[in-house]
């Protein structure tokens, strides 16, 4: 079983009046020489507290995740519904049919060239396997874009994402299954929250290159250190806003670190994939050798000989599912 329990972390976020007051509160100390010591140090922290303040008030102004990916996820969650509810999603967006059709005929289902239409999709790859297309091709749009202030091109954060998901359904067939979906979405959507920080990375690193490193992509502790929020948190806080899951928001949050999520288990797999993604070369990887939180393989029971063969699988997969996005 998932661990669904409240998020320690969770906030409400209905309003932006729900946001802002978990801000803390500055303390001003009137000591003139404890003051005049820390004047640097509050000066940066009143900026992050405002800038934070700024990108959680975004939240509100952002356009609604792609709303097929909402519809496919309810539809796929409702024990009532069938094929012919997923293909009506879709069936009046040609472009996304298409691609739909264009994957469902790709190397990694087996079946090229035979499929038709949407309907013909339904019946030869199922409703689960329907519902993951549908959202896979959605999110293409979105996270298939330069993120010039993370120092990453077009490719590299959806072959990223595109990878940890794929790590991510495999690892869940292994240690939970049943829950493919809930990883598979988890893996694809982790490192989305750099898509919503971008333009305050841009406006923000413009004049402070020093806090950056020489070459390479931008971390999480960098992100908070420029914006005092990281991406994983804001993604968390997005996916509150589109009323996801919460044992899917809680595998964002805490893909970084696992053991800080309560024993969530889609954070553990969210983790792990995102490992064997960056170990296999697949984009936002960080200047340091990528390696698993302590405790993630046993928690997972996976031995260094399965990891390897996940990745391998992953890599494959991957091959096999981009030459329907080209």
């Amino acid at each position: 079983m998932l661990n669904r329990s409240t998020d320690p972390e969770a906030v409400d976020i209905s309003g932006v009046s729900g946001i802002i007051k978990f801000f803390p509160n500055l303390v001003r100390v009137s000591v003139r020489t404890i003051a005049w010591g820390c004047m640097n140090k509050a000066d940066d922290t009143t900026r992050h507290s405002h800038l934070k303040s700024d990108i959680l008030r975004s939240l509100v102004k952002l356009p609604p995740m792609p709303q097929v990916i909402l519809k496919a996820r309810e539809t796929m969650a409702n024990p009532n519904a069938g094929l012919r509810d997923l293909a009506r999603i879709i069936e009046n967006d040609q472009a996304l049919v298409a691609k739909v059709l264009s994957l469902a005929n790709s190397a990694y289902y087996g079946i090229s060239g035979q499929v038709s239409s949407i309907q013909h999709a339904s019946v030869l790859l199922g409703f689960k396997t329907i519902g993951d297309l549908i959202t896979l091709s959605a999110s293409s749009v979105l996270l298939n874009r330069e993120l010039k202030g993370y120092r990453l091109a077009p490719l590299a954060i959806w072959r990223h994402s595109l990878s940890s998901a794929l790590a991510a359904r495999k690892i869940a067939e292994r240690r939970f299954p049943g829950n493919e979906s809930d990883a598979f979405i988890v893996g694809l959507l982790h490192d989305a929250g750099k898509i919503i920080l971008e333009p305050f990375l841009s406006s923000r690193s413009g004049g402070q290159t020093d806090v950056l490193p020489a070459q390479g992509p931008v971390t999480e502790m960098q992100e908070i250190e420029l914006l005092g929020v990281d991406h994983a948190e804001i993604m968390a806080l997005a996916c509150r806003f589109w009323r996801f899951p919460e044992a899917q928001v809680k595998g964002i949050r805490f893909h970084h670190h696992p053991a800080q999520s309560s024993q969530s288990a889609l954070a553990y797999v969210a983790h792990a994939s995102h490992v064997l993604s960056q170990r296999a070369g697949f984009g936002c990887a960080t200047n340091e050798a990528p390696v698993l939180e302590d405790g993630v393989l046993d928690f997972l029971e996976l031995q260094p000989t399965d990891v390897d063969e996940l990745q391998q699988q992953m890599i494959q997969e991957l091959e096999s599912l981009e030459e329907a996005f080209r």
